[in-house]
């Protein structure tokens, strides 16, 4: 099956037909079936066809498995997160002459999607994914995968619901990369559902432990702590020790991209606390740490870190405009999301109250609703609400208190 594979992919690339590649030797029937893997052959055969296409079928065969030992080496740097071997890898597979071949476990256009997922690359994702949608893939464990690399996407794209959605239909017997529980919690946390992204964030971690990856402990288990911190408002003092230990840990592995993260979720759970003294001295480490606007936390830091000078009234109006200025100019440039948080600060600062609320209204909760960003919901229904019972609006401000409490009842019924 294997040699009507290669036979297929050479006759391919050197635009001959089967009739011209199997003139002399076979039928164009029997060569269709040999391409297929439907039928016996001859060594024979074999052989002069590839005379014909000037191959060495031995040599190939040996191409074929070592191209699949890279792909699975592939794959495996960059679930366990080593950039660098991931991206040697990347380039002595793109020499390959049989990379292309659709029998791998895991296909190369489906690695090269992870590739740019991983490296946070949304454009050029976004096109394979939709390329590779048109394809029937007849091995579950494949279909699985691109499930695995939907979910992926969409949840760095900010849609958690539609992340959940697809993450979910993934037949859990039919594959083994249980990852993709991580990415469940994930998605799940963004949404603020804190006790399911507990519950997948535990069996994501009993399959980084079983494959002895380190850094996904790390990740996993930051993962938890945030969780237990948003339910258990007293264990704050622990989890700050945790939160250290951690920190420890990722210098220690040299994981400097760990360290921000984690000093950003330290920051955000003083901020939350109303703590915006210590919130803003953690988010400006987590600034010192990474490499500026390119950087694509950058936008996530900035928007925090102006919230809580905020509150701390730790820089001026002006310092603090020009600031929310320059997020929303490079999020409007990258088309990001976050442009609506900067919006929000942007006429918060300016105190122009009547187009905030406006905008709350119109632009940020249509959003966060579509989202499911059930904190940010809850956030700003409560300002609109006070601001439509300050204001004499008592029919919307009716509408919205219905609404809010149906929100209540449903997230009663999920539990």
């Amino acid at each position: 099956m294997t040699e009507g594979k290669i036979i297929k992919h050479y006759r391919e690339k050197q635009q001959l037909t089967q009739r011209e590649l199997g003139h002399g030797i076979c039928s164009v029937t029997h060569l269709s079936k040999i391409e297929r893997g439907i039928t016996e052959y001859s060594s024979e055969i074999i052989d002069l066809l590839c005379g014909r296409l000037n191959i060495n079928m031995a040599t190939e065969i040996e191409r074929f498995h070592m191209t699949q030992r890279k792909l699975n080496e592939w794959h495996d740097a960059m679930v366990m997160q080593r950039t660098k071997e991931a991206e040697i890898l990347k380039e002595q597979i793109e020499q390959e002459t049989l990379k292309d071949l659709p029998d791998y476990k895991i296909p190369y256009p489906l690695l090269l999607t992870r590739y740019y997922l991983y490296n946070n690359d949304l454009k050029p994702a976004s096109g394979l994914i939709r390329d590779i949608g048109k394809d029937e893939y007849a091995s579950p464990y494949v279909r699985n995968y691109f499930k695995h690399l939907q979910g992926i996407y969409y949840f760095l794209s900010g849609k958690f619901l539609e992340c959940i959605g697809v993450l979910t239909e993934i037949d859990e017997p039919e594959y083994t990369e249980q990852e993709y529980f991580y990415h469940l919690a994930l998605a799940y946390h963004s949404i603020h559902s804190n006790i399911i992204a507990y519950y997948y964030g535990e069996k994501a971690l009993q399959y980084f432990r079983k494959t002895l990856n380190l850094v996904r402990i790390i990740d996993t288990e930051t993962l938890l702590l945030i969780q237990l911190s948003v339910n258990e408002p007293h264990y704050f003092s622990i989890a700050k020790q945790s939160y250290e230990n951690l920190i420890k840990a990722c210098e220690l592995c040299g994981s400097i991209d760990r360290k921000y993260k984690l000093l950003h979720n330290l920051a955000f759970e003083h901020m939350r606390r109303g703590l915006y003294d210590e919130a803003a001295d953690l988010f400006e480490q987590v600034m010192e740490l990474i490499s500026g606007p390119d950087h694509s936390f950058y936008l996530t830091v900035l928007d925090c870190y102006i919230t809580s000078c905020m509150g701390a009234k730790r820089l001026p109006v002006s310092e603090l405009l020009a600031l929310t200025y320059q997020g929303l100019t490079l999020a409007t440039e990258r088309t990001d999301n976050r442009a609506i948080n900067f919006n929000l600060l942007m006429l918060s600062l300016k105190e122009d109250w009547q187009p905030y609320y406006r905008y709350i209204e119109e632009e940020a909760l249509p959003h966060f609703r579509s989202n499911g960003d059930t904190y940010a919901i809850e956030r700003y229904e409560r300002k609109l609400l006070s601001y439509y019972l300050k204001s004499g609006e008592r029919d919307k401000a009716l509408d919205l208190s219905l609404s809010m409490i149906g929100g209540m009842s449903n997230g009663l019924e999920n539990y």
